[in-house]
């Protein structure tokens, strides 16, 4: 494709410019590599999408001048929600997080779009055998290139020069007001002079390139300035940006950065409204740059200034330039909206606009009868004119190009009336009939005015003026801008309209105009009597062509895409069947126009008799977008397929679908107003109880909006306007239908605006409420929809969305305002809407309905596992390796710890071997004790046992509760207790914030465990006898038998008589048989985040064992310093601060998480200070931190092992994330470790002394809903789960993965319930001698494998996971032996090259698990969903769970009103992503939504106060009907589909990204183990995956 230039680069999109000359030699072989299209003066890089023009010019990313396809591109309009939200993340990561780089950033987008592109792949059918037989061929022109040699070789500018020399003082333009009265005109001499002073202020004054731009602004009326304004610039060879009404003043400013515009003309009127505007509101922020310029100051050119000019013309001329060089460069862009709203420049060259005018004056001049052509000779004087009258606005679209441009083309008079002289009865018929008006511009919103006023009141019309006569005689041309043709409606206006008024010849007198108003406006098809349809080159039937052409299709036929023509020309008399459809025909492609009907989704050729997209080709059209390359390629330039392979021209798209008969052009509609649905076994249970035959073609039913709302319109009164379109979900076309209806709000008392402020009015503290108060009324209006367009169209809405009146966004779109389809749809999928009501209609709708094979008994089901035990046979059963160590040996003595029997053994141990040595100290800045020897420990311990022996009275084996902060009474209480044989049940001190969950914790503790002490320090005896819970607990106290007594302990520090308290400490030893290995020694209470209380046991045997495990597994030693901070009254947080300093005989630094809270940097530097090699920290602590200070300034390189205790799932790249943060500490990121605990086992997995990083996974979530674990390549399965593992086994622990309910072995493969063996369990579960037996949680710790050994029991952790082989490449130089193994390793070879181990996978809990249609789910991921496909709800905001039959969806949003439109968002992209269908979705009110105090939410307080119906609701919506009402639909379609399983149910859950892949290969026995090594690498997904020794930075390996 070549364009005429010669010394301006113009860069084109998509394409490479040539220079070269007039081409009208050209035969018509080559014609459309000769094809010439205006181009853009601007281009965008492809890389990084910036605008590139002279100057470098970065655009604001708010604008929303921004480049989308719309409806056009098929696929582009319809991206899965699920997908839309990986697009999103990945946006944020590049631009907000940058977190990743450019590379990473584009290809894993390509990754993503392939993915969707698979998708819709198989929507369509197989087209690669394709019959040439069968396609339509394009309609070629019927004029060749050679036919258009004759046209002068003369521009717009020479054409008006000549006219203001011929017709000096004619009028060119007159302006009406809305009454009719005229109100300014311009004559042609004038028009040219005030065109010459603008141009010649432009290159005098600035100086502007052929390729700079000017912005014009000028309101509706003011049509002579803006035509000064435009040829203005034409002259001046600078390019015209026209601004019309649908341009905000936003918009404006966001096209003159866009465009580097310099110059800005505007009116007088303009400049004052301007001016108004910004005294009233901010300043306009005009670019600095920018020049503004009234052309009403300007006035006319003066003598010298037109010779000036002349001259510079002639000049030209002598060169040759004026005409190649001038018609190549663009006249105007203009900016139009696309369908989603946006706004983009169509660029128009001056050879595009004369090849149009060219073909519209022998169109419209070929009309029989017309009294001669349209065109006035231009350079000698002729009277013909003929009067033009439009009431369009000229300033865009095909007002510029017939009310300005072909004006000054055609030499008639244009007179210009506002769109309002219709709405006044009789008005426009009296202002043709004055102005004796031969051709008139108008739209069908004007024309059906005044047609049907006329209907209404012929004399209204007939007598609107007493002195003049209605006389439309004069009439021989209306011309109708439209994009579909309204029949009826034209025959009504030839015959009751303009023929009684006195029009000759109406019938041929109306021509509708088919235009691309998205792309310029440019007419593609219009009525003419040119001829030569014998070029079209198709075979044509006899047809009367150049009558006002109609047909009659089958309505039945249209739905499958199929155009069965019943009649031709039907009489106007005839009554039409409802199941017939009449389409009128615009007339012949334009007579230089190459036109095709295209399958919009799969760009080939449309069969013969098929309803298909128009793509046009012709010199006639724009070349493209301003500044979008890529967007002007797929859209301008697009290339479709025929039986041959890719047609060898270039095709304008125009989003039209119409098809061709007869060589005529008929139009449907927009591609964006077709609403697909697939055919499915509604449809064949429906054919048959009416007794027809189903017809299946390509599998989907297609449906007109036009027609749905036409339908809408007439059944359903309350409506006001409505808009219908297709989503893609869950692999089929859904539509939805939003509706106009009256909604009754109710205000309701803003409870938040009291407390923001004191003062503020009653009036403005009121809000609308989120629920409106006719909301019964709206669900029925909802329904109507559906049943209605259910009835006459076989159409299934999905859902209904209902929005106030006059709420939707709107289009200008032929004229007048209609509701952008699109843009609708788009904000439909982005929650924006201002929906108040939204009614689903699943069950009738969605034809892929996910579910399991077994939809009653679910995954672990007996025949569900047998199935995947029967996929899986061939693979090992998912145990863990052990590595167990019988003896732990101290390593001062060599005495082998594990022989005590006891913690306290070992402390008099300790007590005889180095008594002196300190054995704890409290480093709180504020403390004042002394640190605390071995010796006094005991002596201290004894002072307390004394207390409770002889003071307090209290039994051996009873229970006391130890609440103290961290400190070494709280170590010194413990140790007397076990000492006693007394059960002690340390507790954490009351959290001020947390008392209403604290308190009743405290109060259960007491009653269930029969407390009658409570062993305090100062801290909390002060706050239990003075603060706020003082008096409820002396109330406690009055009301029981039992006396409850606090005793602060600190002050106990001497024994009176040693021996008899050894005697009585002996007696009570053994009254409960102290040494015994089932004697209860202490009791750890956890609480859950939703503050339920889980208690264990710990014997002395138990205690010896987890000291062991932790000892051994983290390489423990006498040297090594101990830190307890956090969590101190159970687990490892408890481990270590009372129980690891004594079992190694090494000091313990206590710090309490109050003093952390004041100073987090203080626990650091201790860490620091005492080169402490192993500590325990949470998530929690960390992110304060972080938070609080930036770690530098002290050296952590000594920290080997800081253990974060995780309950759940591994959080993605925690560790990464925190090694990010203290990597300036020389903390190596091999030194992080997750430790997977238990309430019943502190240490079930760890990643303690693991020196390779954390093991990336990405599952494949359609297998794991079934119970299989399929590990996938994310590139081909963007929605796969990421997990990372929780580290191995440690010492003395086997793991086995087993069925929850077969309770057989798990099979690689496959996850299953985590069970533990392991000398770190507890003994049993407990809820206190009075509390109430948990059968079940007892249960749990005599778990016992039904095909495994029977004498092994384990502890049942309720924990899905799963065990999974990887091997590891170590590089050579790294093979020594630094670092502890962790135990579970395995067997690695000798040589120390490769390495396998067997990490565990933590999936989730099975209590907050549940089960939909046979489908497992864990809710983190569906929250995690919810939470990310809005910004208007808020993090950690949102709850899923099941609630008898019905899957709910609670959340909490940042909005007070139209929830309604968030609803479909959630449930589309939890549909799309998970496969689940929610059946309730409920909004919390703001603040409501309850959060632990670690700030995870109360899972269980949600569902408690759903069942109880006391939850905080703002406002609820019903989606579906629950599970056993699916279960039955799946039973219904399979009665329907049994003799025909076409229309079956197909099942997503099954078969969604690929149905090619080989199932089989996933379970395959060959399959090999995860390698990583150092060839490997996710470059492609953004991070490295390079797990070797060698490349793990700074691990323990290179540190030894």
């Amino acid at each position: 494709m070549s364009h005429s230039n010669n010394n301006i680069n113009l860069k084109v999109p998509g394409n490479s410019l040539s220079g070269s000359n007039s081409n009208h030699g050209s035969s018509s072989s080559d014609r459309h590599n000769n094809r010439h299209r205006s181009v853009s003066a601007a281009s965008l890089n492809p890389t990084t999408g910036t605008l590139i023009t002279g100057e470098l010019n970065e655009t604001d990313p708010s604008t929303n001048i921004t480049p989308d396809i719309g409806g056009t591109s098929g696929v582009g309009g319809d991206i899965p929600p699920d997908m839309a939200i990986l697009l999103q993340k990945l946006d944020e990561d590049f631009l907000v997080n940058k977190v990743i780089d450019q590379w990473t950033f584009i290809n894993r987008r390509e990754e993503i779009m392939q993915s969707i592109n698979r998708l819709h792949q198989k929507q369509n059918d197989d087209l690669l055998n394709l019959d040439p037989l069968k396609l339509q061929m394009p309609l070629n022109p019927r004029m060749s290139t050679g036919d258009f040699s004759k046209i002068s070789p003369d521009n717009l500018i020479d054409i008006l020069t000549y006219r203001a020399n011929t017709y000096k003082s004619e009028l060119a333009f007159i302006v009406l007001d809305a009454k009719g009265k005229e109100v300014s005109s311009i004559s042609w001499e004038k028009l040219y002079l005030k065109a010459v002073k603008v141009a010649y202020e432009i290159q005098h004054k600035l100086t502007m390139k052929n390729s700079d731009s000017v912005v014009l602004l000028y309101k509706d009326g003011e049509v002579t300035e803006f035509v000064v304004a435009l040829f203005g610039c034409f002259m001046a060879g600078v390019t015209a940006i026209p601004i019309h009404q649908d341009i905000s003043l936003t918009e404006v400013l966001n096209i003159i950065n866009l465009t580097s515009t310099k110059l800005l003309l505007y009116s007088e009127t303009v400049a004052k409204e301007l001016d108004r505007l910004s005294v009233q509101n901010s300043r306009i922020n005009w670019p600095s740059k920018l020049l503004r310029w009234r052309t009403t100051d300007l006035g006319s050119a003066r003598k010298s200034e037109v010779s000036h000019w002349n001259a510079k013309q002639q000049k030209l001329k002598k060169d040759n330039k004026t005409s190649s060089e001038q018609n190549t460069n663009l006249a105007y862009v203009e900016f139009s909206r696309s369908p989603v709203g946006e706004l983009r420049g169509i660029a128009l060259s001056h050879r595009t606009i004369f090849h149009q005018m060219h073909c519209l004056d022998l169109a419209l001049s070929s009309l029989p009868n017309s009294g001669g052509g349209l065109q006035r000779s231009y350079k000698q004087y002729r009277a013909d004119k003929k009067v033009v009258l439009a009431t369009l606005d000229i300033r865009f679209s095909i007002g510029i190009i017939l009310g300005v441009l072909f004006t000054v083309y055609s030499g008639n008079v244009h007179i210009w009336a506002p769109q309002k002289v219709m709405e006044i009865q009789g008005l426009y018929a009296n202002l043709i009939s004055k102005w004796r008006a031969s051709l008139l511009l108008a739209d069908y919103f004007g024309l059906k005015r005044v047609t049907y006023d006329y209907q209404q009141s012929p004399s209204a019309t007939r007598y609107f003026s007493k002195t003049q006569r209605v006389d439309l005689s004069s009439v021989k041309w209306a011309l109708v801008n439209a994009l579909t043709i309204d029949g009826e409606f034209m025959e009504i206006l030839a015959e009751r309209y303009l023929r009684p008024l006195g029009c000759q010849h109406p019938e041929n007198a109306i021509i509708p105009m088919l235009t691309l108003s998205e792309y310029g406006g440019m007419v593609i098809s219009l009525r003419d009597w040119i001829g030569g349809k014998e070029k079209l080159g198709m075979s044509m039937k006899d047809d009367d062509s150049n009558d006002l052409s109609s047909v009659l299709i089958d309505k039945e036929a249209l739905s499958r895409n199929i155009v069965k023509i019943v009649e031709i020309n039907p009489s106007a008399n005839d009554d039409i069947g409802h199941d017939l459809l009449r389409v009128d025909a615009f007339g012949y492609p334009l007579p230089d126009a190459t036109l095709a009907v295209v399958n919009p989704e799969s760009s080939v050729l449309a069969n013969k008799d098929e309803l298909g997209e128009i793509w046009i080709d012709s010199p006639c059209l724009s070349g493209g977008f301003y500044g979008l390359r890529k967007e002007s390629k797929s859209i301008f330039h697009a290339k479709c397929r025929g039986s041959n392979g890719q047609l060898d021209m270039d095709f304008l798209r125009t989003g039209l679908l119409g098809f061709t008969f007869n060589g005529k052009v008929y139009v449907l509609g927009l591609y964006e107003d077709r609403i697909r649905q697939r055919v499915s076994w509604i449809d064949q249970a429906l054919y048959q109880k009416l007794h027809r035959d189903l017809v299946i073609g390509n599998g989907s039913r297609y449906h007109y909006s036009s027609h749905l709302l036409a339908t809408l319109a007439s059944e359903v009164k309350q409506i006001y306007d409505c808009t219908i379109f297709d989503i893609f979900i869950g692999n089929e076309y859904l539509p939805v239908a939003i509706v106009e209806a009256e909604v009754i709000r109710k205000q309701v008392a803003d409870e938040t605006a009291g407390a923001e402020g004191g003062n503020a009015k009653a009036s403005e503290s009121v809000h609308v409420s989120g629920v409106p108060l006719n909301e019964p009324v709206l669900n029925a209006i909802a329904q109507k929809c559906f049943d209605t367009l259910y009835k006459r169209h076989f159409l299934r809405l999905y859902c209904v969305v209902v929005v106030d009146c006059d709420t939707l966004p709107k289009l200008l779109r032929s004229g007048g305002r209609e509701i952008a389809n699109m843009l609708c749809k788009k904000k439909f999928l982005e929650g924006s809407l201002k929906a108040d009501f939204v009614k689903f209609f699943i069950r009738k709708s969605i034809s892929m309905i996910p579910h399991g094979e077994d939809v009653i008994g679910g995954i672990w089901s007996p025949y569900v596992s047998e199935l995947r035990s029967k996929a899986l046979a061939n693979f090992p059963d998912q145990y863990s390796t052990i590595d167990y160590r019988e003896k732990s040996i101290n390593d001062k003595t060599g005495a082998p710890l594990t022989d005590f029997k006891t913690i306290v053994d070992i402390l008099k141990f300790r007590v005889a071997k180095s008594g002196d040595s300190i054995a704890f100290q409290n480093v709180d800045n504020n403390s004042k004790s002394k640190p605390l020897t071995w010796k006094k420990l005991e002596n201290r311990a004894y002072a307390v046992c004394q207390y409770l022996i002889e003071k307090a009275n209290i039994k051996a084996g009873q229970y006391v509760i130890l609440m103290y902060s961290l400190s070494e009474e709280f170590v010194i209480a413990v140790y007397a207790c076990l000492m006693c044989g007394i059960i002690a049940v340390p507790m954490l001190p009351f959290d001020s914030n947390r008392i209403g969950e604290d308190f009743p914790a405290f109060v259960g503790v007491i009653r269930d465990f029969d407390i009658s002490e409570i062993l305090v320090n100062d801290e909390v005896e002060k706050f239990l006898k003075n603060g706020p819970i003082a008096d409820s607990l002396k109330k406690i106290t009055h009301k029981r038998v039992k006396s409850l007594k606090i005793k602060n302990t600190v002050k106990l520090t001497k024994v009176s008589n040693m021996a008899s308290l050894n005697s009585k400490i002996a007696s009570y030893q053994a009254e409960v048989n102290f040494r015994d290995e089932n004697t209860t020694a202490l009791v750890w209470l956890n609480f859950t985040s939703d503050h339920y209380r889980v208690g264990a046991t710990l014997s002395n045997k138990n205690i010896i064992g987890v000291c062991k495990v932790f000892k051994e597994t983290c390489n423990l030693s006498s040297q090594s310093a101990i830190i307890g901070c956090v969590r101190h009254t159970s687990g490892i947080g408890f481990l270590q601060a009372c129980l690891l300093g004594v079992f190694l005989g090494t000091t313990t630094y206590l710090s309490s998480p109050v003093n952390y809270a004041e100073n987090p940097l203080s626990f650091f530097l201790l860490l620091a200070r005492h080169k402490v090699k192993d500590v325990f920290v949470t998530e929690q602590m960390l992110k304060y931190a972080a938070i609080k200070f930036t770690p530098k300034g002290f050296n952590l390189s000594n920290l080997k092992n800081m253990m974060i205790s995780t309950e759940n799932r591994v959080e993605i790249d925690l560790l990464r994330k925190i090694a990010k943060v203290f990597s300036s500490t020389k903390l190596s990121a091999a030194s992080m470790s997750t430790v997977y605990n238990h309430y019943f086992n502190p240490m079930i997995s760890s990643r303690s002394y693991m020196t390779v990083a954390p093991v990336d996974l990405y599952l494949d979530p359609i297998a794991l809903r079934q119970g299989y674990v399929s590990v996938v390549n994310q590139a081909e399965v963007p929605n796969a789960l990421h997990i990372q593992d929780s580290g191995m086994v440690p010492v003395c622990t086997e793991i086995a993965i087993v069925n929850p309910e077969t309770r057989k072995i798990c099979k690689e493969g496959e996850f299953g319930e985590i069970w533990v063996c392991s000398e770190a369990n507890l003994t049993a579960f407990t809820n206190g001698p009075k509390g109430p037996v948990d059968h079940f949680a007892q249960t749990q710790f005599r778990g016992v494998i039904a095909d495994g050994n029977p004498d092994v029991t384990y502890l049942r952790t309720g924990d899905l996971g799963f065990l999974y082989n990887v091997s590891i490449t170590k590089n050579k130089s790294s093979n020594s032996n630094g670092g502890a193994s962790g135990g579970g390793g395995g067997g690695g070879e000798a040589d120390g090259e490769i390495t396998t181990f067997q990490p565990l996978f933590v999936l989730g809990k099975i209590a907050d698990t549940f089960e939909v249609m046979g489908l497992h789910h864990f809710p983190i991921d569906i929250e995690n969903t919810i939470e990310s496909c809005h910004s208007d709800i808020y993090r950690n905001g949102s709850c899923i769970f099941k609630c008898g039959d019905y899957t709910i969806v609670v959340c909490e949003s940042k909005r007070t009103k139209y929830f309604a439109s968030l609803v479909p968002l959630i449930i589309n992209t939890i549909l799309s992503k998970h496969h689940l269908v929610i059946d309730i979705v409920a909004f919390i009110k703001k603040g409501e939504f309850p959060i632990s105090r670690l700030g995870t939410k109360q899972r269980a307080r949600i569902v408690d106060a759903w069942v109880q119906g006391v939850i905080p609701i703002s406002a609820s919506y019903g989606v579906n009907y629950g599970e056993n009402s699916m279960i039955k639909l799946v039973e219904e379609i399979d009665i329907v589909t049994r003799d025909d399983p076409i229309t079956g149910l197909k099942n997503p859950a099954l078969s969604y990204y690929d149905d090619n892949d080989d199932q089989g290969d996933v379970f395959s026995d060959n399959r090999e183990t995860l390698k990583l090594n150092d060839d490997y690498n996710y470059a492609s997904i953004g991070q490295k995956a390079e797990f070797s020794l060698g490349n793990y930075s700074n691990s323990i390996v290179s540190e030894d």
